[in-house]
């Protein structure tokens, strides 16, 4: 799984998944979808909930998120939406109702896409990356990124939930 943030930049935070499909989000209604959908992976490596749905507004629309875990994998879904951005929650609430066409689907590894999106988090917790996600976002989600990166390392069972123990083998001296 790849997930890479391609740009944040004057509002605009704008992240590729997989190499397959961009997503846009506008911060117009100060929807925080980025740490959003950190909580959300939280929430699913936590075992908390086993779906998730997100919207990702992108002025004046927006896509939704739906995010769900099967046993060790993660059901990735961009769902399009007639709705304006402006009717419709942040997360859960009545965003399944609004779904309306699956315009993208990716299923993968949970624990290895988590990992991927808290790598590529990580970029922005501290020094230049911070101070670029302040400057053209907000603040950095450090709740949110922090409870998901002490539930990937303390998953050292992850073997057992099907995932792959490889981060906690790096880390051994």
């Amino acid at each position: 799984m790849v997930f890479k943030i391609i740009s944040i930049s004057h509002g605009w935070f704008v992240v590729d998944i997989n190499r397959e499909f961009v997503l846009v989000n506008s911060d117009f209604l100060s929807c925080d979808a980025p740490a959003l959908l950190l909580d959300a992976l939280g929430n699913l490596v936590e075992g908390t909930d086993s779906v998730q749905w997100l919207c990702w507004q992108n002025e004046p629309g927006a896509y939704i998120l739906k995010l769900e875990q099967k046993d060790s994998r993660l059901v990735w879904e961009v769902w399009d939406t007639d709705a304006d951005s402006t009717e419709l929650d942040y997360c859960q609430g009545n965003l399944d109702s609004h779904a309306t066409e699956c315009v993208y689907r990716l299923e993968e590894d949970l624990y290895k896409t988590a990992e991927a999106v808290e790598s590529e988090f990580s970029l922005y917790e501290n020094g230049n990356g911070s101070q670029r996600y302040r400057a053209h976002w907000g603040d950095f989600p450090h709740r949110e990124f922090g409870r998901l990166k002490m539930l990937l390392g303390k998953s050292s069972g992850r073997a057992a939930h099907g995932g792959t123990p490889e981060r906690e083998q790096s880390a051994m001296p």
